[in-house]
């Protein structure tokens, strides 16, 4: 490493002795300056020249072209094309586009530059520029089109933003601008930028050691660290431009071939482009730096200008009338703990939820109308309130095609309609994992703030208190989408479950009476969100018989016209396309169609398995085909049982083997992967030698064993439908069961999968580090900086890309996917081999047991690869310091028990190794791991991650196992304080696990009116979060001082206030012996910290009680009227003045009144409710001798100045100083306010 960075300052040194490039190469007086800064003509040259006509006709197009270059290029050499000096923008797109004027725009982007210029001066000076252009033209503004290249896209999109935000310099600009065609721009940044940034900084380290002192050409490292993959700067671009970009044209341009001498893209397709609906998107079989030069009329020229034409021409006919966004919109730029927030639910989402191949097939065209008529749905649609239908049927039915036609329905319906959102959950658990109703609340949220950014809000208040441990709260979630539920933003919600009898059944459960509570709740609750449910018919009928909220149903399957009318279209269509494409007879045609509508018995899954197994013969006789039919009984679960009878007998242990691997997967199966682990043997001892014995066509191999019990989607595989897992796992223990499902459970399928992970993860291919850098192959033995051929940029100076690749920071993933392209299973097997294993570690063989306790040895390569693997790949990693553990830590966190009772047992353990593999036993809910560790003697108490015990890790996440097995020690102390002094109650109460808390408090040591760091009780965290159960729990606890103060005096009814809880305060209110006028210690009470915070609900309910003090003040002579003023909270302004009149016209300590205080925050509407119902004297001066309209007149606020005139304000008042409102604003230079003020002015002509 010494030496190569040795010949990396040589070789800079030598740069910095020689002449640079551009001195030795001749001028070419074709192409001006190489990098000239600013916005110059290319054409026409003449000013006088409006633009050239073309073949047909003059000025066909009138639109400004301007092109702004990318990283390290320039104004003109980024679109010359060097062995002909081809400027296409000049030399070819205005015969294209006669009528057109062009314009490149230069900056100072070079990698080795002097510049200290950033992305954001660039960008207000492309502002600056074109704004003077304009307004030193004579003519109207023409509409503007942007073309940019790489690092040029994200200069314009700050321009973008930045003319929004000032739209009165930029105005006029921003509604010039119709369209931007984006040249692979690499708007989620690009890897060889964060490898450049490494690189640039050693460079100039050295350049600096070199010149002593001077000030040498450095690389911009800033620049290259801007468009690192997902920097923060550019995500916040990102998020900001995305709504600007709305209103314009946007094409987007990607590479498809790697530029020299890296083998890989620099900017890929998914960085290239935006992702916004009406994006137009062109791959180009270009480079990073040939995308933006042509020769001449090339494809990929023409690409690229018939685009631009198209915007050209959308200009013209939209005649300069362009729809704006808003400039002041609400797309508005996430905070760092917003975006942590974004982060911790995308992490925490299904994973398949978002993947087209997990969607149903678009149903046929005509099918799934039926409902849109039917009786009980349009009622559904007309109710006022808050609203269920549940849609039942058997499985099969084609529940979920149906329910995804509804979705896209709803979609298409209140596309144009901003108050409506339309959100869909699908709970299948084809795989082994099932949906947690959890699951199901963070993908509802996600998607709700994915459209409304603003809805974050309700996130970040539950994440400031409890962090990422709220993904485990039910509770917790429940309440932040019931908060975005009550939002007035929020608007209509179509909410969609399919398939909820596939959720696990405790947390279903929570999740409909959750929703069952919502619905009764509805006229009190002023919410419009209507619940579409799919389902088996058994779940409604468990649930629906004693809540007649949840009663409103339609029986997809039972009986319903137009269901049947869909079975016999959707039977038509595929009887028609199959007959065509195999060109079957007519009678034939005919005879399927008779057959199969006699035969349907209102089962879509059956009718789709028998016409696959008819496409697929290759027989063809009506005789055949009455063999497929006839074969099929008429129950699914006979047809099941009749797929497993026709398997082979010599293919019976190969079906056994598929299926259990199947359903003991984890995620969808790629072929690759299900190849591998059906092949992997003890006897293989490299992947070559799996590959060598693995099956060559295994899609047919699979599938034909298999026959209609599996789906191949692409290159995925996976059991035809849920209801075939649940046949497979009942019928393994009935006897008569086929061989092919011997042994077809939970744990036999798991230890299948195990097997083959833990053999392929031991294979001599990874018993080398593959992650040490002494393994990453050298691909060049000099870094030639400014001599080399090949640019990844643009043109110029270069970092060759050996160095670049050796970055720490994104070394690991290209690693990881460097191994996974090579080793097609070690994906999976890292990520997933020791779930499977803690399933079945007791059926497991020893020699197996043996295998994977090697997997948790450190000391062992094979282990620190696949930790490191875990660690780079997984979205549930917790600890950074895997890598370093013992293996009876590992065994704990991957809740490998048996492995555990081994280790343990094979030596002394130190007790920190016992005490961190407690902490993560409890943290991840393992409880026999939890027990085991107990009893080998593991300290309940010891304080480990962020000073947390394992009670109060286990408190804060809910394992209720966990705490009742540590509680149960003698020497646990269940009152010691975790993370900021919170005690194991403490994080209970205010995350909602109210088992937990119950268990705590019935211990007698426990204190229930434990203090953290800020005073806070548990009392506080339960009022936080909104768990009113617990509330009442603590409430009527002897220990519990409900009106406990905190270290800044608040009590619980404050915070509650305060947060907008009106709920919530309204149970406080209800409990005996609340205090609901405590102040805090600068004396403001609950009410001035609702009105404060602009909390109107909360304002009313605090009103509606007779012990509240309406007239109390804090220790600024405040009251809540003044505080709610001052905020300019109209609603809360009239709720209180609606109640007590008193106190709106009184003085602070620092003499100013509640109108003084909505003056000053320029709030017309504020101070109009406090002239008309609060009785103020507007004529009052203060203690300067200045009247309101005085004030307001010095301050410049025009509307409140109109106010209080049409209110009666005198402009001729004098003060004691002398000076009425007119005199100031003649003093102040308020001319525009001066018109206004004399129209009421009765002495101003004698003045």
């Amino acid at each position: 490493m010494l030496e190569r960075l040795g010949r990396i300052k040589s070789k800079v040194l030598r740069r910095t002795d020689s002449p640079g490039r551009a001195e030795s190469e001749p001028e070419t007086p074709q192409i001006p300056e190489p990098h000239p800064q600013g916005l110059h003509k290319l054409f026409p040259e003449d000013e006088n020249q409006p633009g050239s006509p073309g073949p047909q006709g003059p000025q066909k197009y009138p639109v400004d072209i301007i092109a702004v270059h990318g990283l390290n290029g320039g104004s003109y050499s980024t679109w010359t094309h060097k062995p002909d000096k081809t400027l296409w923008l000049r030399d070819l797109l205005p015969g294209f586009l006669p009528g057109c004027r062009v314009y490149t725009y230069g900056y100072p982007s070079q990698i080795f530059s002097e510049s200290f210029g950033r992305v954001h001066d660039f960008a207000r000076r492309l502002l600056i520029e074109i704004r003077d252009l304009q307004d030193g033209s004579t003519t109207r503004p023409r509409p503007i089109i942007f073309v940019c290249h790489s690092l040029g896209g994200i200069v314009f999109k700050q321009a973008l933003v930045l003319a929004h935000q000032d739209d009165k310099l930029y105005g006029q600009v921003l509604k010039s601008v119709v369209g931007v065609a984006f040249l692979a721009t690499p708007h989620r940044g690009s890897d060889v930028a964060k490898f450049g940034n490494v690189v640039g900084t050693i460079i100039n380290t050295f350049m600096a050691t070199a010149t002593s002192g001077a000030r040498p050409r450095a690389v911009r490292t800033d620049l290259l660290h801007h468009l690192r993959p997902h920097s923060d700067g550019l995500q916040d671009l990102n998020e900001a431009a995305r709504g600007r970009l709305q209103s314009l044209a946007v094409v987007s341009f990607y590479e498809l071939n790697p530029t020299s001498p890296l083998s890989s893209l620099i900017v890929d397709r998914t960085s290239a482009t935006i992702g916004i609906a009406h994006e137009e998107v062109f791959p180009m079989y270009e480079d990073h730096t040939s995308i933006s030069r042509f020769p001449g009329d090339t494809k990929s020229y023409k690409m690229i200008a018939s685009a631009i034409r198209r915007m050209a021409a959308q200009s013209a006919d939209t005649s300069h009338s362009l729809g704006r966004v808003s400039t002041h919109s609400s797309n508005r730029t996430l905070s760092e703990v917003e975006r942590a927030c974004v982060k911790l639910l995308h992490q925490n989402r299904r994973l398949d939820q978002d993947d087209d191949k997990s969607r149903p097939p678009k149903p046929l065209p005509g099918t799934c109308q039926w409902i849109r008529s039917h009786e009980s749905f349009v009622s559904f649609l007309g109710k006022g309130g808050n609203a269920l239908l549940w849609l039942t049927g058997h499985p099969g039915c084609g529940k979920t095609m149906l329910s995804f036609s509804l979705y896209r329905y709803f979609e298409e319906h209140y596309a144009n309609v901003k108050s409506v959102n339309v959100l869909i959950y699908f709970c299948s658990s084809t795989y082994s994992k099932q949906t947690d109703a959890r699951e199901v609340l963070i993908g509802l949220i996600f998607q709700i703030i994915s459209r409304h950014r603003s809805m974050i809000s309700h996130v970040r208040r539950v994440f400031e208190v409890q962090g990422q441990s709220m993904m485990e709260s039910f509770s917790s979630l429940w309440n932040i989408f019931l908060g975005i539920v009550k939002d007035p933003k929020a608007g209509t919600l179509y909410i969609i479950l399919d398939a909820l009898d596939e959720c696990e059944k405790q947390s279903c459960k929570r999740l409909i009476a959750a929703i069952s509570e919502i619905l009764e709740e509805s006229v009190r609750s002023n919410t419009r969100v209507k619940f579409l449910i799919t389902s088996r018919p058994f779940l409604h009928e468990t649930y629906a018989r004693s809540n007649r909220a949840l009663q409103q149903q339609i029986s997809i399957d039972n009986g319903q016209t137009g269901y049947v009318e869909d079975l016999e279209r959707y039977i038509q269509q595929r009887v028609e396309e199959i007959s065509i494409n195999r060109k079957y007879p007519s009678h034939v045609r005919d005879y399927l169609l008779e057959t199969m509508r006699a035969k349907a018995d209102r089962t879509f899954l059956w009718i789709h398995m028998v016409l696959a197994s008819v496409e697929e013969s290759l027989l063809s006789s009506i005789s055949d085909f009455r063999g497929i039919i006839s074969s099929i009984p008429d129950e699914l679960a006979d047809t099941y049982m009749r797929y497993l009878s026709a398997i082979s007998s010599k293919h019976q242990h190969q079906a056994a083997h598929f299926i259990k691997l199947l359903l003991a997967s984890s995620r969808p199966l790629e072929l690759d992967e299900l190849n591998i682990a059906f092949t992997i043997k003890d006897s293989h001892g490299t992947a070559e030698d799996v590959e060598l014995d693995a099956q060559t066509a295994f899609s047919h191999t699979v599938q034909g064993i298999l026959g209609p019990l599996a789906r191949v989607h692409g290159s995925q595989i996976s059991l035809v439908h849920q209801s075939l897992k649940e046949f497979l796992l009942g019928t393994a223990e009935k006897p008569r069961s086929f061989c092919a499902t011997h042994a077809v459970n939970t744990k036999g399928s798991a230890l299948q999968l195990a097997s083959a992970c833990i053999q392929y993860l031991r294979l001599d291919d990874f018993g080398n580090d593959l992650f040490s850098s002494d393994v990453v192959p050298n691909l060049h033995d000099e870094l030639p900086v400014g001599d080399s051929g090949g640019t990844f940029w643009d043109e110029g100076p270069t970092l060759d890309s050996d160095l670049l690749f050796l970055d720490p920071d994104v070394l690991h993933p290209k690693i990881c996917d460097s191994i996974t392209s090579k080793y097609g299973f070690y994906s999976y097997a890292s990520l997933h081999w020791a779930e499977h294993f803690a399933l079945c570690e007791e059926s497991a063989s020893d020699m197996l047991r043996d295998a994977a306790t090697e997997l948790l040895d450190v000391k062992k390569a094979s282990c620190r690869n696949w930790l490191q693997f875990y660690r780079t790949k997984s979205v549930d990693f917790l600890d950074d310091g895997f890598i370093d553990q013992h293996p009876i830590v590992l065994a704990a966190y991957f809740n490998l028990q048996t492995a555990l009772k081994d280790l343990l047992g094979s030596g002394n353990t130190p007790l920190a190794v016992k005490n961190r593999g407690l902490f993560w036993a409890c943290r991840l809910g393992h409880g026999s791991v939890v027990t085991t560790l107990l009893t080998a003697g593991a300290d309940p108490n010891s304080r480990e991650v962020q000073q947390q015990s394992a009670l109060t890790v286990a408190s804060q996440h809910g394992h209720l196992e966990c705490v009742m097995t540590v509680m149960a020690l003698e020497r646990t102390d269940i009152n010691a304080g975790g993370r900021r002094g919170r005690n194991a109650l403490s994080f209970a109460c205010g995350n909602g696990h109210e088992s937990i808390v119950k268990k705590l408090l019935a211990r007698k040591d426990c204190n229930a009116d434990h203090m953290d760091d800020s005073k806070a009780t548990p009392f506080f965290w339960a009022v936080g979060g909104g768990h009113h159960s617990i509330i009442s729990t603590l409430a009527r606890h002897p220990a519990v001082n409900i009106n406990h103060q905190d270290k800044n005096g608040r009590t619980a009814v404050s915070w509650a206030a305060g947060d907008g809880m009106d709920d919530t305060l309204k149970l406080l209110l209800k409990i005996p012996g609340i205090d609901v006028n405590l102040q805090d210690t600068k004396g403001k009470s609950p009410l001035s910290w609702a009105a404060d915070y602009g909390c109107a609900n909360t304002v009313a309910v605090l009103l509606e009680s007779t012990a509240v003090d309406i007239l109390s003040v804090d220790e600024t002579g405040r009251n809540a009227i003044s505080w709610a003023a001052g905020g300019g909270h109209y609603d809360c302004l009239v709720k209180l003045l609606g109640k007590r009149k008193v106190g709106a016209d009184v003085e602070d300590t620092a003499g100013w009144t509640p109108l003084a205080w909505a003056i000053h925050k320029d709030s017309p509407k504020t101070i109009h409710t406090l002239i008309s119902d609060g009785g103020v004297d507007i004529e009052r001066m203060d203690r300067s001798g200045r009247t309101a309209l005085n004030w307001a007149v010095e301050y410049g606020h025009a509307p409140v100045v109109q106010v209080l005139l049409q209110a009666g304000a005198s402009p001729d008042s004098r003060g004691n100083g002398g000076g009425s409102a007119i005199r100031t604003a003649i003093r102040f230079g308020r001319n525009d306010l001066l018109d206004m003020l004399k129209k009421y002015s009765i002495e101003w002509e004698t003045d």
